[in-house]
């Protein structure tokens, strides 16, 4: 919403001359200033022709108040309607902001799941080449990253709630990750296997990506 307009005074300024005649440009004036203090009147007075006679002006100034008239409503009233639109502007941001979360929470399951069904199949095949299994979750490309929620340092096994999504090479926004994205480790380092529990786990072996 644009600023509540500064009030401006008004008034009307007449000048006549002797003989109560207009003094043209000063006949019917009409001036503004921002405020009583700082406003003032500018006035042209002619220069009488005659060398040795006294020219006598009469100026009349007629306040005509702010420019409150050109509105419908007083400058009170808009300074009111300002503040109400501005604490509805932040309730419609924060529910705004509430519903991306919730969005962004139910990609999330999605992502998750979708994953979690890639992953029961590469159980199904018995964990092998386990990196064939999940796809990026923007085309059908083979993820390179998968993306987790938070690190588990000294431990090897990764909980399927720590995933937040996958990416190909082509689709890693590395400023823009998925929601929740607080580590990512390449799909090579993964791999599935069964001791009584579904187990996703990272290669012994495999060094962490910088």
């Amino acid at each position: 919403m644009s600023e509540t307009p500064q009030i401006m005074h008004r008034a009307r300024v007449v000048l006549t001359d002797s003989q109560g005649r207009g003094t043209g440009r000063h006949e019917n004036d009409i001036q503004e200033g921002i405020d009583l203090l700082s406003g003032g009147v500018y006035l042209r007075v002619p220069v009488g022709k005659t060398v040795g006679k006294v020219e006598t002006f009469t100026v009349t100034i007629e306040y005509l108040g702010g420019k409150e008239k050109l509105y419908k409503t007083t400058y009170a009233q808009r300074v009111k309607a300002r503040a109400a639109n501005e604490r509805r502007r932040k309730k419609r941001e924060k529910e705004e902001e509430r519903l991306k979360l919730e969005r962004q929470e139910r990609e999330l399951v999605q992502r998750r799941q979708r994953i979690m069904n890639q992953v029961e199949l590469a159980f199904m095949k018995q964990g092998r080449d386990a990196v064939n299994f999940v796809t990026c979750d923007e085309c059908d490309a083979l993820a390179t990253h998968l993306g987790l929620a938070y690190e588990n340092p000294g431990s090897q096994i990764i909980d399927p709630e720590q995933i937040t999504g996958a990416w190909c090479a082509q689709h890693d926004y590395k400023y823009a990750r998925p929601y929740k994205t607080k580590a990512v480790i390449a799909c090579s380092m993964l791999e599935f296997f069964y001791d009584g529990l579904r187990q996703i786990c990272i290669k012994p072996t495999a060094s962490r990506p910088a």
